[in-house]
């Protein structure tokens, strides 16, 4: 049956429709047909009547669901006529619709082609955010087609982002999610269109010999020529495309072929896309005059049909065709780019205001109804609220002084066990350098005590001169045994002082601990025993847990190889410096624990300032700065 017998056919139902006594729901019902017979055969201007009608009807009956769908329909009118303002418009408001009924299968499908608008109007990153809320809602009610086509989509906006990569990753999603698909009258169709786009990607990606392999594989589809030609022509034109790009001498056979159908069916994307790859194709071969007559023919169909892309290309093609007239082309080229960016740029705008506005008036609505609602439940929030409030305040208040009993507890503990160790360490020094004393004293001042008063005693039984002067020598070596007496005293009191507390040696069995208990070299550098040893107990106090602590944390954390420490006091300045060379650690990411925080509570005790620097695997650096 030819369209005008169709459309005869078509017009009289409507007639019977009009006429009839049906109940309005049986109406829209039958209208809703008609109008997708007119959609078929592309009369569009009929599809809108019928429409309105159904809009009528519903709106009288307050029937939100036909008022939805109708809605839906005009968006489809408007975008099929290139007017996405208005389509957008319209699906928004059936969106709003079905949302409120909580019809997700028809909510999800009207957010998917308002992510086509976008897609068209270039807003990439907007289309692929709808689309990816419509593949959540796909998923959840097992919409297999509906995933089919949130795939799809995802790929084309990834392709406008030129994130070519992971458009082919969501294509080929596609293509695998036909087998989930049970209507197999389409499969073959949704097959060839998910072939045709990873080989469009492949393409963009330069991989000419993927593409073509992939078109090869769509070609050999069943029928597909007579089903649905246009996609044919496409993948037949792509093909050739790239044989073309593989080897300069191949494609034209195909391209020919592509172009005579394309004429045939008088579908203009592939008339005027063939012809520009033709352009292409003769340009590699010098042969400018049959590439002139392709790319005027190409221009031409471009400008009567907006194909603005394709215009484009045709006017960059100019420049090469018609050196001479180059600059005039390329002027052109820059005054329509930059009036399509501009428009583009005003229709994304105008799509936000609607979007805006809608929500707008809905939450303005929704504010008046609503007011006594959000007052009551306002109040009765602040009260919860604020009992919430105080009691978690009173718990945290119970928990810090928990926290904070239980860590003076350990301190005490830590404290009482460091007292007792360093009094056993006392002890045992006590108890060597009595017993080096007590070998001193028998050893050398009693034997040379014995010796003297042994020759002492031959002066009374013989006290001849000869025996005097001798005595008189030892006279002299019982001086030189008073000085070792006195010496030996001074070392006593010395002993004593280190016994209140030798601070270099302090240090230095703390480091020599780490030595014996961890694999890791550690270098040290300390000041002179008197710089040191003149330190306030504060001072020296701090600074030992300081170190103490950062050599824990080096030892838990760091997987250091190398420890090197530095005390020193220079001008007034206490200087300390703790690096390793660990993994080390974003500074930025910090926890401030106990440790950190008992480290720099030290370091304000005794007027100090402590910085930690430290980046990844370049190690760590804690340094102490104190004024004396």
């Amino acid at each position: 049956m030819d369209k005008v017998t169709r459309l005869k056919y078509m017009d009289s139902v409507e007639q019977l429709i009009e006429n009839s006594n049906y109940s309005d729901s049986l109406k829209i019902k039958n209208y809703f047909k008609i109008a997708n017979r007119y959609f078929g055969v592309l009369e569009y201007e009929k599809y809108k009547e019928i429409t309105n009608k159904v809009l009528e009807i519903s709106k009288s009956n307050k029937d939100s669901l036909n008022i939805a769908r109708a809605e839906y329909y005009l968006g489809d009118y408007y975008f099929s006529t290139s007017k996405n303002d208005s389509a957008y418009y319209y699906y928004l408001e059936a969106e709003k619709k079905y949302e409120n009924l909580n019809d997700k299968p028809n909510l999800a499908s009207t957010k998917l082609h308002k992510a086509y608008i976008l897609s068209y109007e270039k807003d990439f990153i907007g289309s692929e955010i709808e689309t990816v809320k419509v593949l959540n809602v796909a998923t959840e009610i097992k919409d297999q087609e509906l995933i089919y086509e949130c795939y799809v989509n995802l790929g084309s906006s990834l392709v406008g982002l030129g994130n070519y990569e992971k458009a082919l990753e969501y294509h080929q999603k596609s293509l695998s999610q036909i087998k989930e698909i049970e209507n197999d009258n389409y499969k073959p169709l949704l097959q060839a269109q998910a072939i045709n786009n990873i080989g469009f990607v492949y393409l963009n990606l330069g991989k000419f010999k993927e593409a073509g392999e992939i078109f090869t594989e769509g070609l050999k589809i069943n029928n597909l020529k007579e089903i649905q030609p246009v996609l044919y022509i496409s993948l037949l034109d792509n093909f050739a495309y790239s044989r073309f790009k593989i080897n300069k001498n191949e494609g034209l056979k195909e391209f020919k072929e592509a172009l005579e159908l394309g004429d045939e069916i008088d579908d203009i994307y592939s008339k005027i896309n063939i012809r520009v790859h033709l352009v292409e194709y003769y340009l590699s071969k010098n042969d400018t005059t049959i590439a002139l007559q392709y790319n005027e023919e190409a221009n031409r169909l471009a400008k009567e049909s907006n194909y603005n892309k394709e215009l484009l290309q045709t006017l960059d093609f100019y420049t090469e065709l018609k050196p001479k007239e180059g600059l005039k082309y390329a002027k052109e080229y820059i005054k329509i780019s930059d009036s399509l960016q501009q428009q583009e740029r005003l229709t994304r705008n105008k799509l936000a205001r609607i979007e805006f506005e809608t929500d707008e008036i809905i939450v303005e609505k929704e504010a008046i109804s609503n007011r006594f609602r959000i007052i009551l439940i306002s109040s009765l929030l602040i009260i919860s609220f604020g009992i919430l409030f105080y009691i978690i305040l009173y718990q945290r208040s119970k928990h810090r002084e928990l926290l904070f009993s239980q860590e003076q507890q350990m301190a005490n503990e830590e404290i009482y066990k460091l007292m007792l160790d360093k009094q056993d360490e006392l002890e045992e020094a006590k108890k060597k350098e009595q017993l080096r004393i007590s070998q001193d004293l028998h050893d050398n001042i009693l034997n040379k005590l014995a010796s003297i008063r042994f020759n002492l005693f031959a002066l009374t039984q013989k006290p001849d001169e000869t025996v005097i002067k001798r005595s008189i020598e030892y006279i002299d070596k019982i001086q030189s045994v008073e000085s070792e007496i006195r010496t030996v005293a001074h070392e006593l009191n010395f002993e004593s002082f280190l016994n209140k507390g030798n601070y270099k040696s302090i240090l230095e069995q703390l480091l020599q601990n780490q030595k014996e208990t961890y694999d890791t070299i550690c270098e040290s550098t300390i000041s002179s025993d008197e710089a040191i040893e003149s330190l306030s107990a504060l001072v020296k106090m701090n600074i030992y847990r300081i170190i103490q602590e950062t050599l824990n944390n080096i030892n838990k954390h760091a997987k250091a190889t190398l420890i090197s420490i530095t005390l020193s006091i220079d001008e007034g300045f206490l200087y300390l410096s703790i690096k390793d060379n660990g993994v080390g650690f974003k500074v930025s990411k910090l926890k401030s624990g106990i440790g950190l925080k008992n480290m720099e509570s030290r370091a304000v005790s005794i007027n100090g300032r402590l910085k930690i620097s430290s980046e990844i695997n370049n190690g760590t650096k804690v340094s102490l700065k104190v004024k004396l």
